[in-house]
């Protein structure tokens, strides 16, 4: 049988590559004899340079940036030079990952600037930025510093780029703004619908992950409130009209105000970039997987995304999991023959996160059973 291993990352546990490699690698051992090919992918979060970067003409380049509570890092992005363009994660700048303890309220992406800041330096003339897992909440205020723009409050004093700063925000200088100089394309990857600000806006859904009480949150989103005024004020944008503009923290609606960036969702750039959907014509089944399948995966996650093309294409696609929360209802609803868990229950995930590399051997066993049939 031709078989694609095409899985997103299981958090905290599994990356894509070390999910295929195991499946690789037991299905050897089991004495199966498949024509495996494999393409790791993400959906615009911490791990989404990984996964592109095997893609011949990447250069990775690496500078000296902040993170986001302005200590001095390394961090890198890859660089396609023959098209001048720029691939940015903003998780290695600006990202969780990077700190020993969330703060969202003095966290700034001004790190996540300074790549762009340096790529621009390289010639390029677009930019893919991936904004999942920033540790941030500043509606892009940091980015917008590195790259130039200066942000007063009503003394006429600068103001610190980082989240509790946005409530100050009275005026914004772009004057010196650095894309001024050199015109670039911006694009947004994420795969959310969340608005700017709100009850389902980035303070409410993603700052508590972020180290927020809920008395910050409602600091925040008076900050976001305060800065699509501003915004549409200064740029005649209103973000909070823009699905998707409460991404990362509200980088996303700062991004698009201020530099013209424009939205786009990160699995379908990824599956572009990999050639995903000539990888499914020539197989016969495709198996993927992530961290916790539910029904917030028809939400377009990753996962349904991916049944969809290959639905398309009439091919069969299984998928592995850390848990599964649903039916069989479910999982017609996302289009997956099959669904194998590495917890039975809520009860065992802990223990699966803990043990992922031993409970996905186990379940390789199931699949190459379930093969045989």
């Amino acid at each position: 049988m031709n078989i694609l291993i095409a899985p997103d990352s299981f958090k905290g546990s599994l990356s894509a590559n070390q999910f295929i490699d195991i499946l690789r690698n037991r299905f050897i051992e089991l004495g199966e004899n498949h024509n495996i090919t494999s393409s790791p992918l993400a959906d615009g979060g911490e791990g989404s340079l990984e996964v592109i970067s095997k893609n011949s003409g990447f250069e990775k380049k690496i500078t000296t940036v902040k993170n986001p509570f302005f200590k001095e890092i390394e961090a890198c992005y890859l660089y396609d030079k023959e098209n001048s363009t720029a691939y940015i994660e903003m998780a290695k700048a600006s990202g969780l990952i990077l700190i020993d303890k969330p703060d969202v309220m003095n966290a700034g992406s001004i790190g996540t600037g300074l790549l762009i800041k340096h790529a621009l330096m390289q010639g390029a003339k677009k930019i893919v930025l991936f904004v999942g897992g920033s540790a941030t909440n500043d509606a892009a205020m940091g980015i917008a510093v590195a790259l130039g723009i200066k942000f007063m409050d009503n003394k006429g004093k600068e103001l610190k780029p980082v989240s509790k700063e946005l409530i100050h925000v009275i005026n914004i200088d772009n004057s010196s703004s650095l894309l001024k100089k050199h015109p670039t394309q911006i694009l947004i990857a994420a795969d959310v619908n969340n608005p700017f600000y709100g009850k389902n806006g980035a303070a409410y859904v993603y700052a508590p992950q972020k180290g927020a009480t809920p008395e910050n949150v409602v600091f925040l989103d008076k900050g976001l409130q305060n800065m699509a005024d501003i915004f549409k004020k200064n740029f005649n944008i209103d973000v909070q009209k823009i699905n998707g503009s409460g991404a990362a923290g509200g980088i996303a609606g700062g991004m698009i105000a201020m530099f013209g960036a424009k939205l786009v969702s990160g699995a379908d750039l990824i599956f572009e970039l990999n050639n995903i959907e000539k990888k499914i014509k020539q197989v016969d089944l495709v198996i993927t997987g992530e961290g916790k399948i539910d029904n917030q995966t028809l939400n377009n996650k990753l996962i349904f995304k991916l049944s969809q093309l290959v639905a398309n294409h009439n091919k069969t696609v299984w998928a592995v999991c850390g848990y599964y929360d649903g039916d069989s209802k479910l999982r017609k609803l996302l289009g997956i023959e099959k669904i194998f868990s590495l917890a039975k229950s809520k009860s065992e995930i802990n223990q699966a996160i803990k043990n992922a590399e031993n409970k996905l051997s186990e379940i390789v066993e199931d699949i190459s059973k379930e093969l045989k049939k």
